[in-house]
């Protein structure tokens, strides 16, 4: 799969770093660690936004933005399909300050810094504004400026109300996506519940795909 020379580069030297955190051959603080998708992981994103031709992107933590250059590397070539856009594609919520600066300047060394709006705050509280913002659309027939696709890598506690405060900003047949779905243990019960959640909604549609640590793919059919 062909992605940009810049942005792989960067994905690259990222996934080795991953890689010893998850070996053990270097110690970090947890509250350091990048706890990033699976390459694997990353790939099956990014064919699926390029498959759904997605363009704007929400995801609720950036952490050091891993995630976040498998997204951009789609939603440029889709933009690019669409004869381009000078708007941010992607809106990225942490407030780790640490993680986002660091995340900063791996999407400048990636060349894609002009694309990604990076929101240093608490999620639910830019959730809570993002409603506001757009809550005229969700009335609308025209729901192009929704997002597309949402990707949920934050606290699990919170996970339902994640979902709860970004399904109004969602178009229909937008996909949301959470992380950890099947590992690590520690957060089978927060999950359990959420996919419970879920599936007890006519609103959406999912299913849990066994690919890195699990992705719980979500789609709202209304």
């Amino acid at each position: 799969m062909k992605v940009n020379k810049n942005i792989y580069s960067v994905l690259t030297r990222l996934e080795e770093i991953a890689n010893m955190e998850r070996s053990g051959n270097v110690e970090t603080p947890f509250e350091d660690r990048m706890l990033a998708i699976s390459w694997d992981t990353g790939k099956f994103f990014n064919i699926l936004l390029r498959t759904m031709r997605a363009t704007r992107v929400l995801e609720i933590g950036t952490s050091v933005g891993y995630s976040t250059l498998w997204f951009a590397d789609a939603v440029i070539q889709n933009a690019s399909a669409n004869n381009g856009s000078k708007e941010k594609l992607i809106t990225t919520i942490d407030w780790n300050h640490l993680k986002v600066a660091e995340a900063q300047r791996n999407f400048d060394n990636a060349g894609v810094n002009r694309i990604i709006e990076v929101i240093e705050a608490p999620a639910k509280q830019v959730l809570k504004e993002m409603q506001i913002k757009y809550q005229n659309f969700t009335q609308s027939i025209d729901q192009t400026a929704l997002f597309d696709f949402v990707f949920i890598d934050a606290d699990k506690e919170n996970l339902i109300d994640y979902l709860d405060l970004v399904l109004p900003i969602v178009r229909v047949g937008g996909i949301i996506a959470a992380d950890n779905a099947l590992y690590p243990e520690e957060y089978r019960q927060a999950i359990t519940k959420y996919i419970h959640y879920l599936r007890s909604k006519t609103t959406l549609e999912s299913v849990t795909v066994p690919i890195g640590n699990g992705e719980e793919i979500t789609l709202k059919v209304k």
